[in-house]
């Protein structure tokens, strides 16, 4: 996603190095093939990592499942990183959020009266064509294909500029949810839902 949204490289070129890596084992040598550096390559995979990392702390885990499957990762870190110094950093990254204004996966934001996009740049533009009141920093990471970290701090600057406003609870809400009153995750259907329904298809 980094590679796609910062236009390294084009879809269909990200798409022929992925057929490619399935001969050759490595997706790394079919963009290297392509022009992205070796280093430069490593050091988007280093900040995906580090990101990565950053969500998942900063966020809430409900479910998890353990994968026992052992495949390499697509884009293994050539060096690794010691997980101390993985968590370090982490640690670091969320003391840095705990002084903002703005929780990365609870509120949304919307732009503000005062953002003129022809006076933004072309990172700030993208937010703010972006934020429609239903999306948190989360989400717009996820739709900019940008690291959450950054993209948290750049919506955090913003709305100290002025140019973006936390969106009110009921607009956001209301947005996302459609005016439910509550969202509770799916449950297991039971015995008896399955039998009714049976029953109804007879």
């Amino acid at each position: 996603m980094v590679l796609l949204s910062s236009g390294r490289i084009e879809e269909g070129d990200w798409t022929a190095a992925l057929v490619e890596s399935v001969e050759t084992r490595s997706l790394q040598a079919a963009l290297v093939a392509r022009g992205i550096g070796a280093t430069e390559l490593q050091g988007l995979v280093m900040a995906a990592m580090q990101d990565g990392a950053f969500a998942t702390a900063v966020g809430e885990i409900e479910r998890y499942v353990v994968d026992e499957c052992i495949d390499p990762p697509l884009l293994p870190a050539a060096q690794g990183v010691a997980p101390d110094v993985l968590l370090d950093g982490t640690a670091r990254r969320l003391d840095a959020i705990a002084a903002l204004s703005l929780s990365p996966y609870r509120d949304c934001v919307v732009p503000a009266h005062e953002a003129e996009p022809a006076g933004l740049t072309a990172e700030r533009r993208e937010i703010v064509a972006h934020a429609t009141g239903r999306r948190t920093a989360r989400d717009l990471a996820f739709a900019l294909g940008r690291g959450l970290h950054p993209v948290t701090v750049e919506i955090a600057r913003m709305i100290e500029d002025g140019l973006l406003e936390i969106a009110p609870p009921e607009t956001s809400f209301r947005c996302s949810h459609w005016g439910l009153a509550a969202l509770r995750p799916r449950t297991q259907a039971g015995p008896d839902f399955e039998i009714s329904l049976r029953s109804s298809e007879v």
